[in-house]
């Protein structure tokens, strides 16, 4: 258990998305993969399938967290793509 906290307490959000459809979402993670920076996703797989009923709120939304010491280089590939 120790291990899963330190992980997670050295990550830092980097965006958040109301869909896994958003072409930024997409691009992002792409951009990121490219350059080596090591990311996690939540409610990524809530957000992708449409339950019956709509069980999942609709202010559920999906995150994009990186290692604290990649924050700095994924904020100026985040800037690349929402301008």
């Amino acid at each position: 258990m120790l291990v899963i906290n330190h992980i997670m307490s050295n990550l830092a959000s980097l965006a958040v998305f109301d869909t896994i459809f958003d072409i930024k979402f997409n691009l992002l993670k792409s951009m990121l993969d490219e350059a080596g920076i090591w990311y996690i996703t939540s409610n990524e797989n809530a957000r992708s399938v449409k339950p019956p009923l709509s069980m999942i709120p609709t202010n559920v939304t999906i995150e994009i967290k990186v290692q604290k010491e990649n924050f700095e280089e994924a904020v100026e590939i985040l800037k690349s793509i929402q301008e």
